[in-house]
């Protein structure tokens, strides 16, 4: 998270305005510096609980070359192109109401990095646009689960509904890792409702998981967040190849030569 502090910029003391004394005019001025929009983009992601790890992640940042066997560079390929189609078109999805679910058999397959991308991309676009910021929330369903359960401790004064209700009613959701989570009778009551309320209302839901549409009848029995899932966000299916390790071995790599110089 960037300090409130420090501007990158270098140009204020971090309180995102800029003195200017114009001697000509004879006259001073306040200025807004480019580091508040900088600042602000990094709260908003952070508010919506982006892992440090991927709030800098970005489309131009997913490199497909990363991939090693053929296949694999053709799936995140086709990945890569419908993400960037989907912020390009994000107002008409948004319209819609529809997301994307992406999936792949492997974990550290590039999955979370994608959706962290589009976000970041779709807070930084749209934001502009709108006379109120996106309200936006990205949680690992298993967090969201653990988050809501700790609301019964009786000291607690967050409610689970306060939190069913910001993730129900976010303008974007990105729920990470859907299936990982200890599935219980509760757990698919409280996905099934989040999941409804979404879909009635036209809230448009990013999803990613290592299991298919199809496959989420293995651990959700009923059938009902694989039939909402399907009506909610269009399936993209991912590399099955791990690359988070090779991404972390090339950060080193980097930070080495660094440190050698």
């Amino acid at each position: 998270m960037i300090s409130e502090q420090h501007c990158m910029y270098g140009k204020c003391d971090g309180s995102g305005l800029i003195w200017i004394i114009d001697h000509e005019e004879n006259k001073e001025f306040m200025e807004e510096c480019p580091c508040k929009e900088v600042k602000k983009l990094s709260n908003r992601l952070m508010s919506a609980r982006l892992p440090e790890e991927f709030k800098d992640a970005s489309l131009n940042s997913f490199d497909i070359n990363v991939y090693d066997k053929p296949e694999s560079k053709e799936r995140a390929a086709n990945a890569k192109r419908v993400a960037k189609n989907y912020i390009l078109k994000f107002e008409k999805m948004r319209e819609l109401g529809k997301g994307l679910y992406f999936f792949s058999e492997e974990k550290g397959s590039g999955k979370t990095r994608l959706a962290a991308s589009i976000l970041h991309a779709i807070t930084k676009v749209y934001d502009k646009k709108e006379e109120k910021p996106l309200k936006i929330v990205y949680s690992s369903t298993a967090d969201l689960i653990g988050e809501i359960k700790s609301t019964f401790d009786s000291e607690s004064k967050v409610k689970s509904t306060d939190i069913m209700d910001a993730v129900k009613t976010a303008d974007l959701v990105v729920l990470d890792d859907i299936g990982v989570e200890k599935v219980t009778d509760f757990v698919e009551e409280t996905f099934t409702r989040i999941l409804d309320y979404r879909l009635q209302n036209k809230k448009p839901t990013i999803l990613t998981s290592n299991l298919s549409i199809d496959e989420l009848d293995t651990i959700y029995k009923s059938g009902r967040i694989s039939s909402r899932i399907e009506k909610l966000a269009f399936p993209v299916i991912m590399p099955n190849e791990k690359i988070r390790k090779k991404i972390a071995q090339k950060e080193n790599e980097e930070l080495l030569l660094e440190l050698y110089e």
